[in-house]
């Protein structure tokens, strides 16, 4: 706009000057000619720049005046209800938030709305995000160890972040981890490290070391989950929930037809086995597809991977390392619920540098799992929810392991929260993110 107003009055400018000049005689040399149209360029642009910088202080003033006015406005409106008998401005800003805000509050975590996204919603800030998470842990299941379990204070999470849009076609995530390096595995200390290219509104491809898109609990994060941990068949099938490769996702609403509007899809290929040990030198595919259905507060997804795993020396056999999962999540007012299954080849490795192979692995056998997770709203800030865990099939033990957890959190802000989780367990589980005590204090604080 302001371009476009300066180009006109630069214009009108060069016109008047000719104007001004309508009885010159005709100019007998081409150096005389040009110094007197220089002249005229010279008063031109000064009437140009005079003029924006007209334009630049009128839009500093316009600025303030709506700034004043947006101000004056609430406290004109606080008066205008206490000549009704109302409560004051101050008292309604005060006031707790909104029941509709709480309630989308509590339907956009229980159905994990941003799951899945790309980084283009937020442009790269220098400032780091950063979560802290430190836990009491105590009362060991029968037969848990140091070194299935670390009881007492301990910090559960330490990491680091920085994610966004770095310009219109390129975006990145990077997160660093401290927690594992005192625990004896450094090689976890990179937790994301991707490149984002942005093909179209509705289309992303991803490069790097990711999470992986396959179902709910893998993809949910450990500063918004409401139990301790995640279900159990996430550290079997998906150990460290993240994998290297390339992944192409989005939306379908680019195509206009109802039926397939709100469907995120994703399609990857990753480097597999157990992630920090890709040692077949083959890939894994993963397929997945999300549909949210908004005026009921539900969404289901459906996901896949296709690939082969490492078998033990001198072991021969079926080497797949097929997964399906199926998944859902509802609100219906204060209430939300969430369930999970999924099921496939048992898993050969643990999760470790070097291919540790589960004692209990027999080539063609397999492993399922699933969760069912209810919560209910109590208040805004304050929540009790209840899990049904189970895994079939373990690779360490061969045996089943069920689990029952019941816990309370509270939020203390938008950026901090207290939860108290106690679990009943029939013996214990393994791999990443295994849970073998009783009862868990869990403390954490997420900045932005």
């Amino acid at each position: 706009m302001r371009r476009t107003i300066a180009s006109l009055l630069a214009a009108l400018a060069l016109c008047g000057i000719a104007q001004a000049h309508p009885g010159a005689p005709p100019q007998t040399s081409s150096d005389e000619r040009l110094k007197q149209l220089e002249a005229r360029l010279d008063q031109a642009l000064k009437l140009i720049e005079t003029t924006q910088s007209q334009v630049r202080s009128l839009t500093d003033e316009v600025r303030r005046l709506k700034a004043e006015l947006s101000r004056r406005q609430p406290a004109a409106e606080g008066l205008s209800e206490n000549a009704k008998g109302s409560p004051p401005a101050v008292a309604q800003e005060i006031r707790p938030p909104a029941p509709e805000s709480e309630q989308m509050a509590f339907t956009e975590r229980v159905l994990g709305t941003d799951i899945g996204e790309s980084e283009r919603g937020h442009r790269l800030s220098q400032r780091p995000e950063i979560f802290i998470q430190t836990r009491f842990s105590t009362l060991p299941h029968e037969g848990a160890s140091i070194e299935d379990i670390k009881s007492n204070f301990r910090l559960s999470r330490i990491e680091t972040r920085w994610s966004g849009r770095v310009n219109e076609r390129f975006g990145l995530g990077l997160e660093i981890q401290y927690h594992p390096a005192p625990d004896g595995s450094p090689e976890e200390l990179v937790n994301d490290a991707f490149i984002e290219y942005y093909l179209s509104e509705h289309a992303t491809v991803r490069v790097g070391q990711f999470v992986k898109p396959f179902g709910f609990d893998i993809q949910q994060s450990s500063s918004v989950r409401e139990s301790a941990e995640r279900a159990i068949f996430a550290g079997y099938f998906f150990p460290g929930q993240r994998d290297r490769g390339v992944l192409l996702f989005g939306d379908l609403d680019f195509l206009k037809n109802p039926a397939l509007k709100n469907i995120q899809y994703f399609a990857g290929a990753t480097g597999g086995n157990r992630f920090f040990t890709d040692s077949n030198r083959q890939m894994n595919y993963l397929f997945r597809l999300r549909k949210r259905f908004d005026s009921i507060d539900l969404a289901a997804g459906v996901s896949a991977q296709f690939g082969n795993q490492s078998l033990p020396p001198g072991v021969s056999g079926n080497n797949d390392e097929n997964v399906f999962g199926v998944d859902l999540q509802y609100v219906r007012g204060r209430f939300g619920l969430r369930g999970e299954f999924v099921a496939g080849n048992m898993p050969s490795t643990l999760l470790a540098v070097e291919p540790e192979f589960a004692p209990a692995y027999r080539p063609g056998r397999h492993s399922s799992g699933g969760a069912l997770f209810a919560t209910y709203r109590l208040a805004a800030r304050d929540n009790l929810y209840a899990r049904y865990d189970r895994f079939n099939g373990d690779p360490v033990t061969g045996l089943n392991v069920r689990a029952f957890n019941f816990g309370y959190f509270h939020l203390l802000g938008e950026s901090a929260r207290i939860g108290f989780d106690y679990q009943f367990k029939d013996r214990l589980s393994f791999n990443d993110d295994a849970i073998n005590t009783r009862l868990q204090v869990t403390f954490s604080v997420i900045a932005k």
